[in-house]
C-alpha cells in the first residue's frame, strides 16, 4: 500500500466514526483512572495499526505503476542486476506478420524487438518537437504494452529497462523491472538527461544530459550553430567551409544500476565533433571501456571519450562500420552500408562474401544471419518496408513483421533491437 492509498483509507475510516453522546460524562467519571485510560488508548492504537497491517495485503496494486521500491532521497537500494550472459533462446524465430504495429514478440536468434515507438511532430511554443510513444515488451506474456515514458532502453537479457519520464530532459532515471512492471529505483541527477544506454554487460547506464528538449527539428535550433570549420583535407567533398548544427547536449553520467547511483557529471563541449544531428546520445564502445559518439558526416570517424570525459583514441582493433549491425559475433564479418543491395565483407581480407536484397542491415542474429529492413514485393517503394531475417549469402529470407505502408509517415512504428 502506497502512502497515498493509506491516507485515503484512514480518511474513509474517520468519516465512518461515531462519537457517543455521553462521552464527556464518561471522561469525568474515569478521570481518576487516567493511567488505565492511557493504557487502553495505547492498546486501541495498536489495534488500529494491526488492522491496517492486516488490510494492506488485500490492496490490489496495478502491475504497471510509477511507484518505486526506492524513492528519490530514500535509503539506498540494491537492484539484483547481474552481468549479461548470452543464452540459447527457447525459440529461434518469433514473428508477428498480422499486426502493425506488432502485438506479439518478434525475435530472431540472439536478438529481439524489445520495444518500439510510434512518432509524431507536435508544436510547443512555436517549436516543432519529435514526440515518441513507447511500447515495451512484457517477457511474461510475450506481448508489447503501451507506456507513458518519454524514453525507454532495454538491457541485454530483457530483464531490466531504463526509463525517463515523458517531459524530456528528465531529472531522474528509473530502473524498471520488466517482470514485475515496476520501477525498482529512481536515480536523481542534477543535470537533466534525455537519453540512456546500457553497457554491453548490462550493469551500467550511460546517461546523456541536455539543457533543452533533445528532439527539436532543425529549424527550431537555427540559433544554435557551431562555428564554421575548414575541411581537414583538400579532397574533402564538404569544402567549402560548412556549419554543423549545435546541440543542447551538455555532458553525461555513468550510472551503476545495481545501487541506483549516478557518478560525477562530465561536461562535454557541444561543438566537440562535427555532426548534423540535434539528438546526440553517447554510446558505449563495444567492450564497455570507452564512450563513443557516432559520426554522421561522410568519411568522418567516430569520436571517443574515456569515462572521465577526456578525448581518447579509438580502442585497439576498432572497426568503423557504416551499418547498425557492425561486426559479426565471431568477429570475422562486417555488415556493409545501407542501400539495396547491401553486402557483407570478410573482415580480414575485405572481400565481399554475400549480397542481400534488403535496405539496411540492423543486427546480427548469429554468425551467418542478420535482421534487416527489407522492402515489400519488388521494392517499388523503399518506404514500404518491414523487418526480415536474411542469410549472409542473401538467401533464406524470412519475414518477421508486417510491411509498413510508409515508414516515414507520422504514426509509424520504429523497432528497437536488444540482445536476449
Amino acid at each position: 500500500m502506497t502512502p497515498r492509498m493509506l491516507k485515503q483509507t484512514l480518511e474513509e475510516w474517520s468519516r465512518e466514526a461515531r462519537v457517543p453522546g455521553d462521552l464527556a460524562d464518561r471522561a469525568l467519571r474515569r478521570r481518576s483512572r487516567l493511567r488505565l485510560t492511557r493504557f487502553a488508548g495505547a492498546v486501541s492504537c495498536a489495534a488500529v495499526v494491526a488492522a491496517v497491517a492486516l488490510l494492506v495485503p488485500l490492496v490490489v496494486v496495478p502491475l504497471f505503476t510509477e511507484e518505486s521500491i526506492s524513492q528519490v532521497g530514500g535509503p539506498p537500494v540494491v537492484v539484483p542486476v547481474e552481468p549479461y550472459r548470452q543464452a540459447t533462446p527457447a525459440e529461434d524465430v518469433l514473428t508477428d506478420t498480422e499486426n502493425s504495429p506488432p502485438e506479439t514478440m518478434i525475435a530472431a536468434g540472439r536478438v529481439a524487438v524489445s520495444a518500439y515507438y510510434t512518432w509524431r511532430w507536435r508544436t510547443v511554443a512555436g517549436r516543432k518537437l519529435f514526440d515518441r510513444t513507447w511500447y515495451l515488451l512484457n517477457p511474461a506474456t510475450s506481448r508489447y504494452e503501451k507506456t507513458e515514458w518519454g524514453w525507454v532502453e532495454v538491457a541485454p537479457g530483457l530483464r531490466w529497462a531504463a526509463v525517463l519520464e515523458k517531459d524530456l530532459p528528465a531529472r531522474r532515471i528509473g530502473i524498471f523491472d520488466m517482470e514485475t512492471r515496476q520501477v525498482r529505483a529512481w536515480v536523481p541527477v542534477d543535470h537533466p538527461v534525455g537519453g540512456v544506454s546500457w553497457s554491453p554487460d548490462g550493469t551500467r547506464l550511460l546517461a546523456t544530459a541536455y539543457d533543452d528538449y533533445p528532439d527539436l527539428d532543425n529549424v527550431s535550433v537555427e540559433e544554435r550553430r557551431c562555428p564554421a570549420r575548414v575541411a581537414a583535407t583538400p579532397d574533402d567533398p564538404l569544402q567549402p567551409p560548412f556549419q554543423m548544427i549545435s546541440t543542447s547536449r551538455t555532458g553525461f553520467y555513468v550510472v551503476d544500476a545495481a545501487t541506483g547511483t549516478a557518478g560525477d557529471f562530465h561536461a562535454v563541449d557541444p561543438c566537440w565533433t562535427e555532426n548534423s544531428n540535434v539528438r546526440r546520445d553517447f554510446e558505449w564502445s563495444d567492450d564497455g571501456t570507452l564512450i563513443r559518439e557516432r559520426s554522421n558526416v561522410w568519411k568522418r570517424p567516430d569520436a571517443f571519450l574515456d569515462l572521465e570525459g577526456r578525448p581518447h583514441d579509438a580502442p585497439p582493433g576498432y572497426v568503423s562500420s557504416e551499418s547498425k549491425a557492425g561486426v559479426s559475433p565471431d568477429g570475422t564479418l562486417l555488415a556493409g552500408p545501407d542501400g539495396m543491395p547491401t553486402k557483407v565483407t570478410e573482415l580480414s581480407t575485405g572481400e565481399t562474401v554475400g549480397h542481400q536484397q534488403v535496405l539496411q542491415l540492423l543486427a546480427w542474429a548469429d554468425d551467418r544471419r542478420l535482421v534487416a529492413l527489407g522492402c515489400a514485393d519488388t521494392c517499388g517503394n523503399e518506404f514500404h518496408n518491414g523487418l526480415v531475417l536474411v542469410g549472409v549469402d542473401g538467401g533464406d529470407m524470412v519475414q518477421l513483421s508486417v510491411y509498413r505502408k510508409n515508414s516515414q509517415e507520422s504514426g509509424t512504428w520504429q523497432p528497437v533491437l536488444t540482445l536476449r
